[in-house]
């Protein structure tokens, strides 16, 4: 059966040759030719249309220090396309402009918004476009971080009381409108494991449940290679739901109040949660009741940690946990080893559990590469 001509096989490898460009970097034709499996007449061929196309573009050539020509290097012409990452928090937001290769080319951070966050974000877009001496249409698309879930069959955005001007319209239809390009919501923890999955400690994993606790806890699914989102766009939103014949609020076994609450009882002053968390982690095994009172503390902790995740590990079965939020950071390698132990002891499939990389800005990093793919996939496809 024929299921495509010279036609449909020269897109393929035109769209397979952007792809390594912009994964490797620059490149000779001989290396795009051997990384794509084609001829070197045929990267030749596929190159000249390429940067016909301003698609590519020569950038030197590479020194080999031996007899003949140098090799010309061809990278993507960064300059094709660009677009935007946000991260929206009640207080900021942080946005970040980049190209075509995914290089950030534009920052900035907004604190203390106004009451019109929408109006803030495009003012935030046209400085960015205007110190890239670009339009705003000329921006591909956007993807915004978002604290609750967006229904993608409303727009409307749930699980989210703490943000009130986000609540009770289509956000993705008014921010594309008040913008002029498309414009992506995803949840900010969803942007988090992807920023995990892409380059931090979730890379290779193709099932991963981030378990994010901070002051709100909500958890991140990756099946498959992808992220799941749910019918309604809120698988992850555990933070309200009841535990237990008691109805305790599963958020409050290990949100940021729960967990500073469990350190005061377990004799660990702290101000913050994650401090505690860090101070017990480091605390040395010498028997005083200093180290008593840590031990104690992040033993129960990480009871509570086995506690929420042993239903949706038993229902998704991961590859990998990843303890996520300024907790889970805090808690370091000590901590993912006594909730492996805890977890471990309550279900038969054993995932590895491991603290998150916790890259500075990692929900403005997930909406970027989700940005950055949307890009290539409309100018690359």
């Amino acid at each position: 059966m024929r299921i495509g001509g010279p036609r449909a096989l020269r897109a393929m490898n035109d769209r397979a040759s952007l792809q390594a460009l912009a994964l490797r970097g620059p490149m000779s034709r001989t290396e795009l030719a051997d990384e794509i499996g084609v001829s070197r007449p045929a990267a030749a061929e596929l190159l000249r249309r390429l940067e016909q196309a301003q698609l590519v573009r020569p950038d030197g050539h590479q020194e080999h220090g031996g007899p003949g020509p140098n090799a010309r290097l061809w990278r993507v012409n960064e300059n094709r396309g660009h677009a935007v990452g946000v991260d929206v928090t009640t207080t900021s937001i942080d946005l970040a402009i980049v190209d075509l290769t995914g290089a950030t080319v534009f920052e900035t951070t907004l604190t203390g918004t106004t009451d019109d966050p929408i109006a803030d974000l495009r003012r935030a877009v046209l400085e960015g476009a205007a110190t890239l001496d670009l339009q705003v249409s000329e921006l591909s698309c956007a993807v915004v971080g978002i604290s609750g879930s967006i229904d993608p069959a409303t727009g409307l955005l749930a699980h989210a009381e703490h943000m009130p001007q986000w609540l009770g319209f289509d956000v993705p239809a008014r921010l594309s409108e008040a913008l002029g390009i498309p414009v992506t919501v995803e949840n900010d923890v969803n942007l988090v494991v992807v920023d995990e999955f892409m380059h931090g400690c979730a890379r290779g994993r193709d099932d991963v449940l981030l378990l994010w606790m901070d002051q709100g806890v909500a958890a991140a699914i990756i099946v498959g290679g992808r992220v799941h989102r749910g019918a309604r766009g809120a698988a992850g939103e555990i933070d309200a739901a009841p535990i237990g014949p008691d109805g305790v609020i599963l958020g409050r076994l290990v949100d940021s109040v729960g967990v500073l609450a469990l350190a005061s009882a377990s004799g660990v002053a702290a101000t913050e949660a994650s401090a505690a968390v860090r101070a017990a982690t480091t605390a040395e095994d010498d028997g005083t009741d200093a180290s008593t009172a840590a031990a104690r503390f992040l033993t129960e902790l990480a009871a509570r940690i086995a506690q929420t995740l042993v239903i949706p590990v038993s229902l998704l079965d991961p590859q990998l946990v990843v303890l996520a939020g300024d907790i889970g950071v805090a808690g370091g390698d000590r901590l993912a080893g006594l909730v492996t132990t805890s977890l471990h002891g309550l279900v038969d499939n054993r995932p590895e559990v491991t603290p998150a990389t916790g890259r500075a800005d990692a929900v403005r990093h997930g909406a970027v590469d989700a940005a950055v793919r949307q890009m290539q996939e409309e100018i690359f496809g």
